[in-house]
């Protein structure tokens, strides 16, 4: 496929750049993201991960450049922007199907919509037998769909994972990323997944970023070019997750 014929990207960062005074953090910061995508971000421990994210769903001004959806400056009001914490963030007054549905009550999504889209993401998640519990009735697992289904449900333009199972132990984690991939590829969502941990990126993701130290830049681009469902014992696999490891480890 020539330049001219390649897909225009639905989400593009440009020169984003972030300084605290006259601490450069995020230092011109370039990459796209094609619709329907899952990019991983993985980079060494204090490299700015937070702030890239905090200036990609807006919470934080850039200092320069910008991020841009469908050709438009990303603007929380006009675009969709989700975001899953690592932390669990469900309402404890509301229930699980309550806390699913609310941010499509803030998008203003049409009650009959809103209904058909819970019933949908409660099935793919596995929360349709708990959907009238509240959070404090339910487990760490439960509480980490609940926030991944609220964010899939608004249909976001653009979804942002912040090391959402890192506080679960393996065997939970294996189990949710499968469950991720499968909401993932049913909805068609285009998803920045930030982890720390190799192994996760290389299983999810379509491509990996690797980002340096500060102040921070995109070191290397790693395409993950693996079957789905994908197997940990792959000499591919292997071979991938040795490489981001060597990216990561070497400066």
């Amino acid at each position: 496929m020539s330049p001219s014929e390649q897909p225009k990207a639905k989400i593009e960062v440009k020169n984003l750049t972030k300084k605290f005074g006259d601490l450069l953090v995020l230092d011109h910061i370039n990459f796209n993201i094609q619709k329907g995508e899952m990019v991983a971000i993985v980079g060494p421990t204090g490299c700015g991960k937070t702030t890239f994210l905090n200036c990609m769903s807006k919470l934080t001004d850039t200092t320069e450049g910008d991020i841009f959806i469908d050709g438009a400056p990303a603007d929380p009001v006009k675009h969709n922007l989700a975001f899953v914490f690592q932390e669990p963030t469900a309402l404890p007054w509301r229930t699980v199907a309550e806390n699913v549905v609310y941010g499509m009550e803030v998008k203003g999504v049409p009650e009959k919509e809103r209904k058909e889209r819970l019933d949908t993401i409660l099935n793919l998640v596995g929360l349709k037998d708990t959907a009238d519990l509240y959070p404090n009735q339910v487990s760490a697992s439960m509480m980490q769909r609940i926030a991944v289904a609220r964010a899939f449900a608004v249909n976001p333009d653009l979804l942002l994972m912040d090391e959402p199972y890192g506080q679960l132990d393996v065997k939970l984690r294996f189990y949710l990323e499968d469950e991720l991939v499968k909401l993932w590829q049913t909805l068609n969502s285009t998803v920045l997944f930030i982890t720390h941990n190799i192994e996760e990126a290389v299983y999810v993701a379509d491509r990996i970023l690797v980002l340096t130290p500060k102040p921070t830049k995109v070191r290397a681009e790693v395409i993950v070019d693996l079957p789905r469902p994908r197997d940990f014992l792959d000499p591919k696999f292997v071979e991938i997750r040795r490489q981001v490891t060597e990216l990561i480890r070497w400066w």
